[in-house]
């Protein structure tokens, strides 16, 4: 099934068109490698990908009903995960450019 997902995974057109990565590059890799237990090789790929998993259960709970989970704690992780991708693409545009 893995190798399955890995033949099929979605093509960046704005790396394709551009020729630049967009900030969700290596996204799809990085949740190939987390399925096969490559966490760290997951987190170097993609570093929001922890927050990003926390804010969709925390949020999927939410939907659910649970009170305890805030708008307010839902908009901090929101924008921790932002930040991330942002600092983590910029990282990486840099890197590309030197």
């Amino acid at each position: 099934m893995l190798e399955w997902l890995e033949m099929h995974q979605l093509p960046c057109l704005i790396k394709r068109y551009l020729g630049i990565e967009c900030p969700g590059c290596g996204l799809q890799t990085a949740i190939l490698l987390l399925l096969k237990g490559e966490w760290k090789a997951a987190f170097v790929t993609y570093p929001a990908l922890f927050g990003l998993i926390l804010f969709f259960i925390l949020g999927g709970l939410r939907l659910c009903g649970v009170k305890k989970i805030t708008s307010e704690y839902l908009k901090i992780i929101g924008f921790a995960c932002l930040a991330t991708i942002l600092i983590s693409y910029l990282l990486k545009l840099t890197n590309n450019i030197i």
